[in-house]
């Protein structure tokens, strides 16, 4: 029987090399919004080792004819006799998110060449929301801002995902992205204050929050043609069929609901000891819905307090910021902006849940690939009279003379499975410590 994968080879101008014709196995898990990875092994005496074997070598894999991953070839590891197999790792294009930083100014230079205040030579990695006024004496910070300012067109989720790829990993480091056009899909990240402060942080934790709001998929891809890697968004679809036990699609699984874990926050803002700001916010409608009040501490140390020059320095003092006639409006627009901003994100992590484990079996009405259904797309449970909706985050899909073919869908995680609860704690406090690096 005839494959339906079939493994493309590239180097690293995207130059096609040809079709890898008998891999020993290949397993592959596309995911959404996440990396994608893969393996494939090759015997020693392939004669397409050469070009796999060549620095920045790449491959696309695709299923039944429909793109599934594309990336570099990496860590090789082989027997030392002709016989055996030589096994390839591989990862998919969007990995430059994770390999891109998002600057504070990705338009600007790096380092100060300079010290004219106002100038962008001086700013570097700065900038003036308040304009040019706002500057003290030439080779100070007086009026400069350490986190990216969004531009004023940029206001959905659609649009800042793209400009963010676009400033940064195109403009800025020249990567070979293509990023397509901005259809301002995703909703108004701006009213719903959901634009993400940056500062030096990975681009793909810069986008994260931003496609887990609107809902949108992020995907990086090689179309085996040009020589450029593709850049989209797009909406995933909502599986119109309910899935059951009975029908043969739902193999195994576990399902559990979660009550929230807060309900109003408390943000604790710049300032020390009596000084500190605090800002407080509820979600009312969810404390009248359980009969509960869950309150719980953000840290949001890091927001930034835009003294004017002529106010004297005991004067400054964190608690009475937004109390100041001296501060400008648009300056205590940007503070509470951002005390919500970290409010809202504990009101997001402390939000009820309901969550899925599932394996998936494929039927003749339930198919992955052409026609059928897709990583991200969203389904329907039903299990003893419960309904439960979560999206398709990945596809596990293998291939080995034993076994053959296999395509295991997967659906969401359960929220209080011990291995998932450890494994997001680790992404977490990785992500947080990066946010405490760069934030200094």
């Amino acid at each position: 029987m005839e494959s339906p994968f079939q493994i493309s080879i590239f180097d690293k101008a995207f130059v096609w090399k040809g079709v890898l014709g008998s891999p020993t196995f290949q397993s592959w898990t596309p995911r959404f919004n996440k990396l994608g990875t893969g393996e494939f092994g090759v015997a020693p005496t392939d004669p397409m080792l050469a070009f796999l074997y060549a620095p920045g070598a790449r491959v696309r894999v695709t299923y039944k004819g429909e793109h599934q991953i594309s990336g570099p070839v990496l860590h090789p590891s082989g027997p030392l006799a002709t016989n055996g197999t030589v096994t390839f790792q591989v990862e998919d294009d969007g990995r430059a998110l994770q390999n891109t930083l998002a600057w504070v100014n990705p338009q600007n230079v790096l380092t100060p060449t300079a010290l004219t205040a106002s100038s962008s030579a001086a700013l570097a990695q700065s900038w003036l929301p308040d304009g040019p006024s706002s500057v003290g004496p030439d080779g100070t910070t007086q009026g400069q801002y350490g986190y990216m300012v969004w531009p004023v067109e940029v206001v959905s989720a659609e649009s800042a995902v793209k400009w963010l790829v676009s400033t940064n990993a195109v403009g800025r480091l020249n990567r070979p992205i293509t990023v397509a056009a901005d259809l301002v899909r995703g909703g108004d990240a701006v009213a719903a204050g959901m634009l993400p402060q940056v500062r030096m942080g990975q681009l793909d934790e810069a986008v994260a929050e931003l496609l887990e709001w609107s809902g949108l998929g992020l995907k990086l891809w090689h179309d085996g043609v040009n020589p450029t890697v593709y850049a989209d968004v797009w909406a995933p679809t909502v599986w119109p069929q309910t899935l059951t036990v009975e029908s043969g699609i739902v193999v195994a699984g576990e399902w559990s609901k979660q009550n929230p874990t807060a309900t109003r926050i408390v943000v604790g803002g710049p300032g020390e000891d009596v000084a500190r700001a605090f800002w407080g916010v509820t979600d009312a409608a969810r404390e009248a819905e359980y009969g509960d009040i869950i309150e719980v501490f953000r840290d949001a140390t890091g927001a930034n307090l835009d003294w004017p020059s002529t106010l004297a320095e005991v004067y400054r003092v964190a608690k009475y910021y937004l109390l100041r006639g001296e501060v400008s409006a648009a300056a205590k627009t940007e503070f509470r902006k951002q005390l919500n901003m970290a409010a809202g994100r504990g009101l997001t992590e402390g939000a009820p849940t309901s969550g899925l484990s599932l394996e998936l079996s494929e039927t003749v009405s339930f198919f992955y690939g052409p026609g059928g259904f897709h990583v991200g797309d969203q389904i329907t449970v039903e299990s003893n009279g419960l309904y439960f909706t979560d999206r398709i985050t990945e596809c596990e899909m293998s291939e080995t003379v034993e076994a053959g073919v296999i395509v295991t869908p997967r659906v969401g995680s359960r929220q209080d499975d011990p291995d998932t609860i450890f494994a997001r704690s680790i992404e977490r406090l990785a992500a947080a410590q990066r946010q405490i690096s760069t934030s200094k």
